[in-house]
């Protein structure tokens, strides 16, 4: 699949770095109507260049969109760095971690419901940096076979 360039430009200016924008200091919170119309393959490419410094809204959006691919889901649920939050319950962890505990809690569920539609999408973990062999303390870390395991299939590209 490949991302054209007016709509990488597209992504990139609503939601790359938006909370950075000093023109959109009042309401940095992206056009929730412009995000419903990108492609699965667009959200792919969102979530891979998506800075964390912006909070999680639009990463919510993408899990819970109908469009969200497992492949997509998998790469977010990794760069969460989720090996931070398996010692922790929602009641043992500090006010600052709890959204990004509670995305990683959501795509668990959706991984164990199969509640994504669709697996195009590539995404190894392993091959990507992240070490998936944790052992977690709380049994609320069990983590399905796909996230520890990856998805294959393709990986969007963008032009431009």
């Amino acid at each position: 699949m490949i991302i054209l360039p007016k709509r990488v430009k597209l992504i990139e200016k609503h939601f790359f770095e938006f909370s950075f924008d000093s023109e959109n200091e009042e309401d940095p919170i992206p056009d929730f109507e412009i995000f419903k119309k990108l492609s699965s393959a667009e959200q792919y490419y969102l979530a891979s260049i998506y800075n964390w410094d912006d909070g999680i809204i639009v990463l919510n959006w993408i899990i819970d969109s109908p469009k969200c691919d497992k492949g997509t889901a998998t790469m977010i649920f990794w760069m969460a760095e989720p090996d931070y939050y398996f010692d922790f319950t929602e009641e043992t962890l500090e006010e600052w971690a709890l959204d990004v505990w509670k995305l990683l809690q959501k795509i668990i569920a959706k991984m164990n419901n199969n509640e994504f539609s669709s697996s195009k999408f590539g995404f190894n973990p392993t091959k990507n940096g992240y070490r998936t062999d944790w052992e977690a303390a709380k049994g609320i870390w069990e983590l399905p076979a796909v996230l520890i395991k990856g998805t294959s299939g393709i990986k969007p590209i963008a032009i431009g």
